[in-house]
């Protein structure tokens, strides 16, 4: 007679394979194997089950079709998953132009709005501009009245929510910190402020949009861009304008700072909805040049405003904008080698 034991285990069914599993012959596996391998092709095969649900695709599969996304959605779809790329370090983005009035601070609102709604971790954006500067006004309806120098100042700072309290937080979840200045200073924000500010808002976020000044020289602009991982070169499609981009970029090279242009993209902003002074085509083709990438934001009436910006509120194609420069630049993230990873020459850039 069986024991109880044995006779339990011969009720149950025997769903080991074991013509796979032979204890006489064990082999070792190859190295190459990887479970990483299986996880692509299963992440695979369910995106290919997701189902439109927009458009004429969408309106069929509510009445019984199944019809998968479309070529659209498809690239809607990786360019966000570009977005959302990890980031194991803090990632700093200068957005920079020697010319004022460009549309510098409007884009680095946007896009760190773009970036802080698309992405799971922390993103901040800094007003480093010495002189006047309203990038809190253009995130926020009601601006706190800290500031980055404020933040420079302060002691026992390690726990985030004493750091958040000098932050705006607006429809976007972005954190903005406001510049110093006054019509009461006397004194512009230095290099030192914003590194001792930084210092504390590294240990919290995982992504830094800088708004800096026009000038180069100034002790702010310099540390920031000293500091910066990659930068976004802001004009207007206008004469002047894609002059003081050039400058910028030339500038750079000839201060020993080529890992900023490898990480460059050009921001082409459109002020006006009639035809630009300077056709882009060629202003592209300019950049291409010396192999840098340009992005055209198309003229908005909502960015136009100047005020609040609420991404909510902007047109299509200016949202869909502001992804593919949030996606280049997330190409240049520590790990990937795509995107933003070009070299840049050595020499005067243009």
């Amino acid at each position: 007679m069986q024991p109880a034991a044995q006779q339990a285990n011969s009720r149950v069914p025997d769903r080991i394979n074991h013509a796979a599993y032979d204890q006489s012959r064990v082999e070792v596996l190859p190295a190459t194997l990887s479970s990483m391998d299986l996880l692509a092709d299963i992440a695979a095969a369910r995106r290919a089950q997701l189902k439109s649900n927009a458009g004429m695709r969408g309106a069929l599969n509510k009445v019984g079709f199944n019809l998968g996304l479309s070529a659209t959605e498809q690239r809607a779809e990786d360019r966000r998953a570009r977005i959302r790329r990890q980031l194991t370090t803090t990632y700093q983005i200068a957005v920079v132009s020697v010319k004022g009035g460009v549309g510098r601070t409007t884009t680095a609102a946007t896009l760190g709005s773009t970036f802080s709604r698309l992405r799971p971790d922390r993103v901040a954006a800094i007003d480093a501009n010495p002189d006047f500067g309203d990038l809190a006004t253009r995130t926020s309806r009601h601006p706190y009245g800290l500031t980055l120098r404020d933040l420079a100042q302060s002691t026992y700072l390690d726990a985030f929510s004493s750091v958040q309290s000098f932050t705006s937080i607006n429809n976007a979840d972005l954190a903005v910190v406001a510049s110093p200045w006054t019509t009461e200073a006397t004194e512009a924000l230095s290099g030192r402020e914003y590194a001792i500010a930084t210092e504390v808002l590294r240990r919290h976020y995982n992504l830094l949009m800088v708004d800096c000044g026009t000038g180069v020289l100034d002790s702010a602009t310099d540390t920031v861009l000293q500091t910066s991982d990659a930068v976004v070169v802001v004009t207007p499609a206008t004469v002047g304008g894609v002059t003081g981009a050039v400058a910028t970029l030339n500038w750079l090279g000839a201060h020993g700072m080529q890992h900023l242009i490898a990480k460059s993209i050009v921001a082409i902003v459109h002020h006006r909805p009639a035809k630009p002074t300077v056709e882009v085509s060629a202003i592209e083709k300019l950049f291409a040049t010396a192999q840098r990438p340009t992005c055209v934001v198309p003229y908005d009436e909502h960015l136009a405003e100047g005020g609040e910006i609420d991404l909510r509120l902007l047109e299509k194609d200016t949202l869909l904008a502001f992804e593919d420069l949030a996606a280049w630049l997330a190409d240049g993230f520590p790990g990937y080698l795509t995107g933003g990873g070009e070299s840049a020459d050595r020499g005067a850039w243009l």
